[in-house]
């Protein structure tokens, strides 16, 4: 097959696996027969890829045998009760695929150094509550109220963590649309180390970039070019992952229920970041965007979830309160007079914050995305500032 005719098949191919419907088992009896039918799928799409990438994807056997069985595993074992059992198929799959997820996860610290991360975190107001004004009011819930803490995709009973979204309209989605009155935001910044051993260290259930992948690949065809193989490299990398990151992206059917047969791979998977040294915490994409905005979004709908990674009987992490930054909350309230700038063609600001009015034709007009976009940009003015005082760490300020 001619070459420039062998990347577009591969392309064709990936994008049937990874643009995704929206991973929703509407017409499975249960998120395991799911599982198993999407896992079956996924065999077949490696066998239509072609050439050089094929060859690169059937290299890694090991992982092709033997991640599949395990993560189905850890579904069976759950559901007969059999928690530790889950928990060690679960330890089985990650161990396939943990070297390709070691190095994502520094590619995105190098990318970090390079380029400073900030990302968002939202609060609804409870009931009776008053309005935000502290920066610990918007950290994990502290240890002494764990029984606050609810069970979640990327979260356990009684565990707290640390939700954070990539882009404010993100959070927004994530807290199900609340009222503009209550709805609460802080910008967080996450240090990057130098010391391989500190700092966050990112399970990375996303994919790589499109816009800067297909281009390299579609009109590169040397096997010794450098962004050639390199992009393959991303290719491989993602076909490889697909299933994982497949299984702990399933939409909730029953969004109300006690228990969510959805959240059974992903949880086994967040408990592995409590007792890794690899990683910390996890990347993934949020389930609330669908339909045909979802690959315009996709990049700005992004969660991490951190959980706390030393404990104590009050107060919160002494090691998330070292790696993170951030603001103090603000409202909508505030930002009515605050005009927004950012670069049409990107969609961000000068300092890489995510405008949603510019990203996506469709929400231009909408007023609340607006208001969104006006949050955005108060804390686009305190980056632009170098506002060290207010863009700070939890700890190590008299005043909190």
């Amino acid at each position: 097959m001619d070459k420039s005719n062998e990347n577009i098949r591969n392309i064709q191919i990936y994008n049937q696996l990874v643009e995704k419907a929206s991973y929703r088992w509407d017409d499975y009896s249960s998120v395991l027969d799911y599982l198993v039918d999407r896992l079956d799928n996924y065999k077949n799409h490696i066998m239509a890829l072609d050439g050089y990438v094929q060859s690169k994807v059937l290299e890694n056997k090991e992982i092709l045998v033997g991640l599949n069985p395990k993560i189905i595993d850890v579904m069976i074992q759950y559901l007969k009760g059999k928690i530790p059992a889950a928990y060690d198929s679960m330890k089985e799959a990650f161990e396939f695929i943990e070297n390709i997820l070691i190095r994502k996860s520094k590619k995105s610290e190098e990318e970090s150094i390079l380029r400073e991360k900030f990302v968002f975190k939202a609060r609804e107001l409870r009931d009776g509550e008053q309005p935000l004004q502290s920066r610990s009011d918007m950290f994990h819930i502290p240890f002494d109220k764990r029984h606050l803490v609810a069970s979640q995709r990327f979260s356990i009973s009684g565990v707290p963590s640390i939700y954070l979204g990539e882009s404010i309209y993100d959070c927004y989605e994530e807290l199900l649309k609340p009222n503009l009155e209550n709805f609460w935001v802080s910008l967080f910044h996450f240090s990057p180390s130098s010391d391989s051993s500190k700092g966050i260290k990112l399970v990375d259930l996303t994919f790589a970039n499109q816009k800067h992948l297909f281009p390299i690949l579609w009109n590169q065809e040397k096997k010794n070019d450098e962004a050639y193989v390199a992009a393959v490299d991303e290719l491989v990398n993602d076909i490889l992952l697909y299933p994982l990151i497949m299984a702990c992206s399933i939409v909730c059917k029953f969004p109300n229920a006690s228990f969510k047969q959805e959240y059974v791979v992903p949880q086994m998977l967040y408990q592995l970041c409590s007792v890794s040294n690899s990683f910390n915490g996890v990347k993934f994409y949020s389930t609330k965007l669908d339909g045909m905005n979802r690959k315009k979004m996709q990049n700005v709908m992004i969660n991490y979830a951190l959980p706390a990674q030393n404990i104590r009987a009050v107060g919160h992490c002494p090691i998330l309160t070292s790696w993170l930054s951030l603001t103090d909350p603000i409202s909508a309230e505030i930002c009515g007079d605050i005009k927004i700038k950012a670069d049409p063609a990107l969609g961000r600001t000068t300092m890489g914050l995510p405008i949603i009015s510019m990203k996506c034709a469709e929400l231009k007009d909408d007023k609340t995305v607006l208001a969104l976009d006006k949050m955005t940009m108060y804390f686009e003015k305190i980056l632009a500032e170098k506002d060290l005082k207010a863009l700070r760490p939890l700890c190590g300020w008299k005043t909190i």
